[in-house]
C-alpha cells in the first residue's frame, strides 16, 4: 500500500474535520495563500511535508510506513 501525497493527506484532513482553508493555515501555521499552493499545486517542502505528514498519521491514529517497529507507539509526535 502506498502512502498518500501531501495534498490527498490535508484533502482528507480538511474534509473530515470540516477545516478550510483558513483552518488549515492556523493549523500548520502558514497563511492562506500558501495552503491554496499546496492544495493546488501539490508542491510542498519537505519541512512542510513532515508536518503534514505527522499531522495525518497523528489523526489517523495510525503509525507512519517508515516508523520503526522498535520505536515507542507514543514517541511519534506531530
Amino acid at each position: 500500500m502506498s502512502e498518500p501525497s501531501p495534498r490527498e493527506m490535508l484533502e482528507w484532513i480538511s474534509e473530515t474535520y470540516e477545516m478550510g482553508p483558513d483552518a488549515l493555515a492556523r493549523m500548520f501555521q502558514r497563511n492562506r495563500r500558501t495552503i491554496d499552493a499546496w492544495m493546488r499545486d501539490g508542491r510542498v517542502s519537505l519541512a512542510n511535508g513532515t508536518r503534514i505528514r505527522s499531522s495525518f498519521y497523528y489523526l489517523t491514529n495510525r503509525r507512519p510506513p517508515a516508523l520503526s517497529e522498535c520505536a515507542a507507539a507514543n514517541s511519534f509526535v506531530p
